[in-house]
């Protein structure tokens, strides 16, 4: 239902899962609304339950609000890794965050 005057946000998720390595890569989406918190959340019980010890979150280094959302989601518990993902065909480069599930 939306209330007359106001406008819905939608917070779109994606995420993959590297079989072979065990490891659990999120993206951040570029808004973030009231439900978002219960969908990372089900996302992280997601990776534990494929049995990951950690979960990795990428950000666009780009993103106008980078250290609002990196502040954010270490507010959440993830750390702040020194690693960068370069991304040649979109050229973008991606911080990660890592979120110990164990």
């Amino acid at each position: 239902m939306e209330l007359k005057g106001q406008q819905r946000l939608l917070t779109n998720w994606n995420a993959f899962f590297m079989h072979d390595q065990g490891q659990f890569y999120v993206a951040a989406p570029n808004t973030v609304s009231a439900s978002s918190k219960q969908s990372l959340v089900s996302l992280l019980e997601l990776a534990e339950s494929l049995n990951c010890s950690c979960a990795w979150l990428y950000i666009d280094r780009q993103h106008p609000d980078f250290m609002s959302v990196v502040s954010m989601f270490k507010y959440l518990g993830f750390q702040l890794s020194q690693s960068t993902v370069k991304d040649s065909k979109a050229n973008k480069m991606y911080a990660l965050l890592r979120y110990e599930l164990d």
